[in-house]
């Protein structure tokens, strides 16, 4: 698979603002009324991060990955939302966005790439690096 920029930094423009959301939160007087948005923003922050990742790698596991990224980032979106102030408005749009990076993610082809000359030669390799280690 080869990878696109836009998808890769949408998601790691969500880990990045959940996790300042989260803290920012944390640091807030009514902490304790935010804890469901503070998890929910720490998850997506790691399942984004994650992604990221995978998505780069071009791990077969990527699309798997996608729908439980979809669903955690639509929990912390709707949770935002619930704070009503323009601070969880802007983290909910992020979370959307990603969303909607996961779903183009998830309706790639799953045909496999066709073997190249290159990639036989890694496989090569690294057959041959672990029977050296082994």
């Amino acid at each position: 698979m080869i990878w696109k920029k836009n998808i890769y930094d949408t998601l790691v423009t969500c880990a990045t603002v959940c996790d300042e959301y989260a803290t920012e939160c944390s640091r807030r007087s009514d902490m304790e009324e935010m804890y469901r948005c503070i998890f929910l923003s720490l998850d997506c922050a790691d399942i984004c991060r994650q992604m990221a990742m995978l998505y780069v790698r071009g791990s077969e596991n990527t699309r798997l990955l996608a729908k439980t990224c979809m669903e955690i980032c639509q929990k912390t979106a709707e949770e935002c939302e619930l704070m009503a102030n323009e601070r969880g408005c802007q983290i909910a749009a992020i979370c959307r966005q990603c969303i909607r990076t996961c779903m183009s993610i998830s309706e790639l082809s799953q045909k496999p790439e066709p073997e190249t000359a290159l990639s036989r030669t890694l496989f090569d390799a690294l057959g041959r690096q672990e029977m050296l280690y082994n």
